[in-house]
């Protein structure tokens, strides 16, 4: 009979495979979603073990990786299988597949197909959405689902009549994809569970083996959907701030990506990080990279010299992105202190510190106006006292760091706009 590996969307079987996990499955976790306990037998899930004969009280030990459906659902949109990728996907697929069944029924009078072509010509994105939901609200193993319930739906049907080519007659590439639209549908205090107990107690892997870490490795050879997203920033501080920020703020993201600095050279220079661009660009490097640039008039000017440059689709340029607060805020000039829009002239990370940082006694620390960009016809700004204002930043992360319930007491919204600009970077 074999032993398997189960994952559990919602507590509902979703998926299995023989002795060993499918690698792509354990890109939803990190090796920080494992958890290793006892349980007794009997308490296995109930809709895939109804059947199951032990004692009331055997025991055993339960090697499994789980993580809430919202953090599986972020992971997946950060690996880039957000919805309308699924939609994208699944048309095609769909397609696709009614195509070559034509193609096979024209060359066969027996109709053998007309019903899958029906399904697959007839029914949307949401028509299978709802039938995913109607299976795993039902409680009941895809196995036993249509003795019990024979006036199903076609598409019902369709779906658990078994599929050569798609899993649950789900029409995608990618069976992240079908991940991606279960978890969709399941509801937000459930959790995804990939339970390796079956396959540990058969002695295809150890309970301290680090399966998460195992599958990523054996996933090299599709590298660059699988590897960690690489962020490049204009300085030191940047990623002294953003690293640790991401880790408190999405714990559940932060092994997702991997952080780079280079320190920037003065407003005009081209910078190192617009040369780390041109380098990357040219020799090929296959990681998907962003570039994290200020949204200050430096920036833009430094890479207007990258429009001339071949970029590959797997490097994003990416500028820190607009946000209320700077859009009427103080800055001196020769007019004195004036309220303005500085959004693309004068935010630099610690325009993202969030407001109870930056403010002094109910007062905003200003930007400075200072040199002109005759290209960009433009002033650039620059915040004045950035070396305090990274103290008390730092001092608001230790804060959070310590003591996590105090993150909805202070203002995150800045660094929180530019972490949802960095999981959408791949997703346009």
């Amino acid at each position: 009979m074999g032993s398997y590996c189960d994952l559990y969307i919602a507590d509902y079987p979703i998926f299995s495979s023989k002795s060993y996990v499918l690698p792509v499955v354990m890109t939803l976790f990190r090796e920080t979603d494992k958890a290793v306990y006892d349980r007794k037998v009997i308490d296995r899930n109930p809709i895939e073990w109804d059947h199951i004969e032990a004692e009331a009280n055997e025991i055993e030990t339960v090697v499994n990786y789980r993580a809430p459906i919202k953090h599986v659902r972020d992971r997946l949109n950060v690996l880039g299988f957000t919805l309308d990728r699924v939609r994208q996907e699944f048309n095609n697929a769909r397609v696709a597949e009614a195509q070559k069944l034509r193609e096979w029924s024209a060359e066969d009078d027996n109709h053998l197909w007309d019903d899958d072509i029906s399904v697959l010509e007839s029914n949307s994105l949401e028509d299978y959405l709802e039938a995913f939901q109607t299976i795993l609200s039902s409680g009941v193993h895809t196995v036993h689902f249509l003795e019990r319930f024979p006036e199903s739906p076609q598409l019902i049907k369709y779906i658990l009549n078994g599929n050569e080519e798609f899993h649950w007659g789900f029409p995608c590439l990618d069976i992240r994809s079908f991940f991606r639209a279960i978890v969709e549908i399941a509801p937000e205090d459930s959790f995804v569970v990939e339970d390796l107990t079956e396959v540990v107690n058969a002695g295809y892997y150890n309970k301290e083996d680090e399966v998460c870490i195992l599958a990523l490795q054996e996933l090299l050879s599709d590298y660059p959907i699988n590897s960690k997203i690489i962020i490049i920033t204009e300085g030191s501080t940047d990623t002294q701030i953003l690293q640790p920020s991401l880790k408190l703020l999405y714990p559940h993201l932060f092994d997702y990506y991997s952080f780079m600095d280079f320190g920037v050279k003065p407003p005009g220079g081209v910078g190192p990080l617009v040369n780390a661009v041109k380098s990357f660009a040219g020799a090929g490097i296959e990681n998907r990279i962003i570039a994290l640039f200020d949204n200050d008039t430096a920036a833009f000017s430094a890479i207007e010299s990258l429009k001339y440059i071949d970029i590959p689709n797997n490097i994003i340029i990416k500028h820190y992105p607009d946000i209320e607060l700077s859009k009427d805020y103080p800055a001196l000039g020769p007019n004195g202190l004036v309220k303005q829009d500085i959004n693309g002239l004068a935010c630099s990370i610690e325009l993202y510190f969030g407001k109870d940082v930056l403010e002094i006694d109910g007062i905003l620390t200003p930007v400075q106006w200072k040199g002109y960009d005759e290209r960009l016809c433009r002033y650039q700004g620059e915040i004045l006292h950035k070396a305090r204002l990274k103290v008390d930043f730092i001092k608001k992360l230790n804060k959070c760091q310590l003591n996590p319930e105090t993150i909805k007491e202070v203002d995150w919204s800045g660094i929180d706009s530019i972490f949802k600009h960095i999981f959408n970077a791949f997703n346009a």
